[in-house]
């Protein structure tokens, strides 16, 4: 037991370490993109933290498995490299107890994957399904930014807004388009510029863009003319968009809806989840031969080799899961195939480590040299 509690303080140490390191690295690329987005006013500046905790879950289910890997190579590497494994080999610590006890670590990475997988992420899946809807149902004008200047309608308007008071009134509005009511090619512009201005909502729900002592004009490329409008009050009703949400995206799906749905995108679905949480073991088998190096070597020596071999085991996962949804590849054996194939290859990285009895596990490590 004290033994466990040292490995397993070794272990997860290391995997706290690695797992914040590229949480923040994946959580600050994405937050500078919603900052970007918000900047640029394609997004709420309100709904920037609540993306970004809606992501959270979707970063964990990868990030748990891969840290955990790598802490094992780097934990077990270190214990190569001050000697203890010499140590524990003479007390008669044999690699299969060793596996053994890294398994049981394991499981407690499983556990904590499957609530991640099969809970947080569809539930945060959900959330982000309606923050776009909230986000789609904002008109143009709750995305404006004052002192810039910002294309709207998909660059079909221009607009200006030098300040905003709390009660969201607007002060010095500039706005030119061009005349969506006209289908020739050269459409007129329209320009407004205004004191000030506030939107309205109906009775029926409505929103309007009023505008306050302003001028409006229309010039029309066609015919060379231009008109100009003086105006104390000019409204102008706001488009608001209607974003249904998808109930049916299977990311949002509970594991027995996802059954029921019964389709190749549902039980891709199914297996990607299993498949995070049946990766843990076979990359415990996976890292532990990596894990031992010479102590010339030092405990990083083969952190690269084996980022790559991760990053491949998941970029296949993902390719045959792909593939499942489409109809390239069979429900059967879908997934599975890839998990199958990086068990085999665990096998063959430890035959050079240990004897050649593959079914009695990994040879020990007392009294046995290795070349």
């Amino acid at each position: 037991m004290i033994l466990f509690r040292y490995l397993s303080r070794e272990v997860f140490q290391a995997m706290a370490v690695i797992a914040f390191v590229v949480f923040m690295i994946a959580a600050g690329s994405r937050l500078a993109r919603y900052l970007s987005d918000a900047a640029a006013g394609a997004l709420s500046g309100e709904l920037v933290g609540w993306l970004l905790l809606y992501r959270l879950p979707g970063f964990l289910e990868l990030i748990l498995p891969i840290s955990f890997f790598l802490a094992i190579m780097l934990a077990h590497g270190r214990l190569y490299v001050d000697h203890e494994i010499q140590v524990l080999s003479s007390a008669g610590f044999g690699e299969s107890r060793l596996i053994r006890l890294t398994m049981v670590q394991g499981l407690f990475v499983m556990a904590l994957t499957a609530v991640v997988v099969f809970w947080l992420r569809p539930a945060a899946e959900a959330g982000i399904q309606q923050v776009r809807a909230d986000q789609k149902s904002m008109t143009e004008f709750d995305l404006l930014i004052p002192g810039r200047f910002q294309a709207l309608s998909s660059g079909e308007r221009v607009t200006y807004v030098q300040s905003m008071t709390e009660d969201q009134r607007l002060e010095n509005i500039f706005i030119t388009e061009r005349d969506r009511d006209q289908e020739r090619l050269n459409p007129d512009v329209v320009t407004m510029v205004a004191e000030g201005g506030e939107t309205r909502v109906d009775a029926s729900g409505n929103r309007f863009l009023v505008l306050r002592n302003g001028s409006r004009y229309q010039l029309s490329k066609s015919q060379g003319a231009r008109q100009i409008i003086e105006f104390k009050e000019f409204g102008q009703r706001l488009a608001r968009h209607r974003y249904e949400i998808n109930r049916l995206a299977v990311k949002e799906q509970s594991l027995v809806a996802l059954i029921d749905l019964d389709s190749a995108e549902a039980w891709a679905e199914i297996q990607w989840r299993f498949s995070l949480i049946l990766m843990i073991p076979i990359l415990v088998l996976l890292a532990i031969p990596l894990g031992r190096v010479e102590p010339r070597e030092g405990r990083f020596a083969r952190i690269a080799p084996g980022i790559v071999l991760c990053f491949l085991y998941l970029v296949l996962l993902s390719g045959a899961r792909s593939a499942v949804e489409s109809g390239q590849l069979a429900v059967i054996p879908g997934l599975f195939l890839v998990h199958l194939g990086f068990l085999l290859l665990s096998l063959i990285l430890a035959r050079p480590f240990g004897s050649n009895r593959l079914g009695a596990g990994w040879a020990s490590l007392g009294g046995r040299e290795h070349n």
